[in-house]
């Protein structure tokens, strides 16, 4: 249950910030907060999905600024983005463009926030789904990573087969082994089923 756990969180990226945001049309400033898990390099990048080939392949025309403040306030990164500085174009599928890249070190219990904000719009990406991210970057765990989702199997057998028999040493008055049970199958079926 751990191992699978563990590679559901490293492929959610559950807790990185991300920015959903609109380049068809202006904005105020849209925030996130986030946490800084000890040293690493984070990557900052704009991506888009978009299913209308009528402006696919056209380069972003918006004015957009991105802000990141540390854990006491302070600004730590802030950068207006003019247009056709960030390579970004409307892709026919899914297309990403790297905007920054940095090295962070913090205590994960304090807070940093992202914030972005459309200056000027391009009403081209108006079918698109746009996000601003800012990732951890990570190890690929190739084969490994596999094994994370093979490992359920097994995972889910034993865990019915404990269940059934903790529900037989119910049945004599032992309780505890019912209540272990449930104890670790209930997260591990939350995170299977979300």
């Amino acid at each position: 249950m751990t191992i699978f756990v563990q590679g559901v969180l490293r492929d959610r990226r559950i807790g990185e910030p991300v920015l959903r945001i609109d380049f068809s049309s202006t904005s105020d400033w849209v925030s996130t907060p986030f946490r800084v898990w000890g040293p690493g390099t984070h990557t900052l990048f704009v991506s888009s999905v978009n299913h209308d080939p009528k402006f696919v392949g056209a380069e972003l025309a918006a004015d957009f600024e991105v802000s990141i403040a540390d854990s006491n306030g302070a600004r730590f990164f802030h950068q207006v983005y003019a247009p056709g500085s960030t390579g970004h174009v409307l892709p026919s599928n899914y297309g990403d463009s790297k905007l920054g890249s940095f090295k962070l070190d913090d205590w994960p219990l304090r807070s940093w926030t992202l914030r972005a904000r459309v200056l000027k719009p391009d009403p081209r990406f108006k079918t698109a789904q746009t996000q601003i991210k800012f990732w951890k970057d990570r190890y690929d765990p190739g084969m490994g990573g596999l094994m994370n989702y093979v490992m359920i199997i097994p995972a889910l057998v034993f865990l019915v087969l404990s269940f059934l028999a903790s529900l037989a040493l119910a049945r004599k008055g032992f309780r505890t082994p019912m209540f272990v049970t449930v104890v670790c199958g209930v997260p591990f079926l939350v995170v299977f089923v979300a």
